[in-house]
């Protein structure tokens, strides 16, 4: 029985083409590994400094459960913060970091303390976000909804340009 070889080249030998593509291909890995530890890099030394210096809390959020509740924040206006039960009943007041600056206090507008927040994390891009309520022995859980703070007025209308 006659057996064809699988092909003619014989060890050692390489046509010119293969050279150029297989530097090619091997260029093109370094250069996506360099950029993947390049971006961690980014986002691990931006975790890094907001556990340290905490995480720019600004913004509106929804809690996770039924999503009938809304918290809101506005650092650059008096520490504001507001609170939408799934009643529709608006709680206001302004807020303080603590020592840990992911750990805020909140306090009513009479300076009764509401409850406390702690910031989980929010992504570099202010895309996503987590955070937890904790009032009384009740710890509810929000997500970012957006980084634009919206805050409800007397009228029940929201008040998107504050």
């Amino acid at each position: 029985m006659f057996h064809a070889p699988l092909n003619n080249y014989r060890v050692g030998d390489m046509s010119p083409r293969v050279i150029p593509v297989a530097i090619a291909v091997v260029c093109l890995a370094v250069l996506l590994g360099a950029t993947g530890l390049f971006a961690i890099s980014r986002e691990t030394s931006y975790m890094q400094e907001c556990a340290s210096e905490g995480f720019a809390i600004d913004g509106y959020y929804r809690d996770d459960k039924t999503s009938r509740e809304t918290l809101a924040f506005l650092e650059e206006d008096n520490c504001r913060w507001q609170l939408v039960d799934k009643d529709g009943i608006c709680t206001d007041g302004q807020f303080k970091r603590t020592d840990d600056p992911n750990i805020v206090v909140l306090k009513k507008e009479n300076g009764e303390e509401f409850g406390t927040v702690h910031v989980a994390y929010i992504s570099r891009r202010r895309n996503q976000g987590q955070i937890y309520l904790i009032r009384n022995t009740k710890v509810t859980r929000f997500y970012l909804v957006s980084t634009d703070p919206a805050f409800t007025v007397e009228s029940g209308d929201v008040d998107a340009d504050v």
